[in-house]
């Protein structure tokens, strides 16, 4: 399965234009509508509407981090506010990300109607001890800022996380489901 994740991330420019090395496993990562992401699968918006449950070989003695982005913001071909974190859950005791510190509440997926796809990252991170993310901005589903232009690569470094250990992906595209998305924020004229 190693060889997969590696092609995989590496065919989808994952590796090494967002980080460095692929992740060690994939992660099981699934939706209340009973869809599984699928390395490089399809999902629409309507399909990850809510927050996924997230699986992987966790340790129970040890904290991790979870990060998902979407790269192709406004769009994979200029995308000019790379990376926008989705979702940002540290100090996850063992594989209880329900019970983790939540920096970024979940974002479902919202591309463009002419945006084409756009990839969503799933990465998992195994921390050393507990950290403190106090410094970090909090985001609720319905703030952007603190998310845009966000870097996991430099996320990674900031806290010694290493390379991640677990991840997965999937594409998706516009649906009619978007425009409810785009209704929560205050402002739609930016990306």
């Amino acid at each position: 399965m190693e060889a997969d994740i590696n092609q995989m991330f590496t065919e989808h420019d994952i590796v090494p234009v967002l980080i460095d090395r692929a992740p060690l496993v994939f992660a099981k990562v699934a939706y209340r509508s009973k869809r599984l992401v699928d390395a490089s699968k399809e999902l629409t918006p309507t399909d990850v509407r809510n927050e996924p449950k997230v699986e992987w070989c966790a340790d129970p003695t040890t904290f991790y981090t979870l990060v998902m982005i979407d790269p192709d913001s406004p769009s994979r071909t200029e995308p000019l506010y790379r990376e926008f974190a989705h979702w940002l859950v540290g100090n996850i005791p063992g594989k209880h990300v329900e019970q983790g510190e939540v920096m970024f509440e979940y974002m479902p997926a919202f591309p463009r109607s002419t945006s084409g796809y756009h990839r969503y990252i799933f990465l998992l991170y195994q921390q050393h001890c507990r950290y403190n993310y106090s410094e970090l901005p909090r985001a609720s589903r319905k703030n952007r800022t603190p998310r845009v232009r966000f870097s996991t690569r430099d996320f990674a470094r900031r806290y010694s996380l290493g390379h991640p250990i677990a991840g997965n992906f999937f594409v998706a595209k516009f649906d009619d489901y978007v425009p409810v998305i785009l209704a929560q924020f205050p402002t739609t004229s930016d990306f």
